[in-house]
């Protein structure tokens, strides 16, 4: 991997921003909960914009969306990820003890580099490398805004994969910060909106119980 990228490492014109070790490896970690090893979606972004760094995975019966707050000094820019490159920047986030430089050299990937201990990883954008429906994102994007301005109307009985919630009990949270789970629940057909500690925001997919009635195995008919 290191030696797909290292024609643009001494690029001097760098869009950079600087974030802290430890909250950028718990992003990538709770990014990475939510792409599972045989997802439909073999990729997670991660975003830039003129508010936010966030990342954004799903297998389309989950969504993940950690944050790691407000950024400056970076144009907006989004870079596609695998499952090792997540695994990657989760370790190298943990390494760097403090800060974390992040570059991103044009549409090519990005660089980086604990400010304090040097170690670095480099990742290509892997946009056109991978076989799926990028339309996936702005659905997952327009979905997250849309649940967050409804008003909740709690249903009397809903039904949830276990396996899927339990996704959400491995999300880690900065220290200090509650790990409960707040949930919008709208209807019992309707996706649940779900925020953990102060930066974590995701989605689960109810059940649809008539199919789980008559599945005996989990799979797509066993959900919505």
């Amino acid at each position: 991997m290191r030696r797909e990228v290292k024609d643009f490492r001494n690029d001097k014109s760098l869009n950079e921003i600087t974030v802290d070790g430890d909250e950028f490896a718990r992003a990538a970690h709770n990014a990475l909960v939510f792409t599972p090893a045989r997802s439909c979606v073999p990729a997670a972004m991660l975003y830039v914009t003129e508010h936010e760094l966030y990342f954004l995975a799903t297998d389309t019966y989950t969504i993940g969306r950690p944050s790691l707050g407000p950024t400056r000094g970076a144009k907006p820019l989004h870079i596609e990820l695998t499952r090792s490159d997540l695994q990657n920047l989760d370790k190298l986030g943990r390494a760097c003890k403090g800060e974390l430089r992040i570059a991103f050299p044009d549409d090519r990937g990005l660089i980086a580099t604990g400010v304090q201990t040097q170690v670095q990883e480099a990742i290509p954008n892997r946009a056109g490398t991978l076989n799926y429906d990028r339309k996936i994102w702005n659905l997952c994007d327009d979905l997250l805004r849309q649940m967050e301005r409804r008003d909740p109307q709690i249903p009397e009985l809903l039904a949830l994969d276990p396996a899927l919630l339990s996704r959400f009990g491995r999300i880690k949270t900065p220290k200090g910060s509650s790990p409960m789970l707040d949930m919008r629940i709208t209807s019992a057909t309707e996706p649940i909106l779900i925020k953990c500690g102060p930066r974590f925001m995701g989605v689960l997919m109810p059940v649809d119980r008539g199919g789980a009635g008559q599945s005996t195995t989990r799979g797509n008919e066993f959900l919505w």
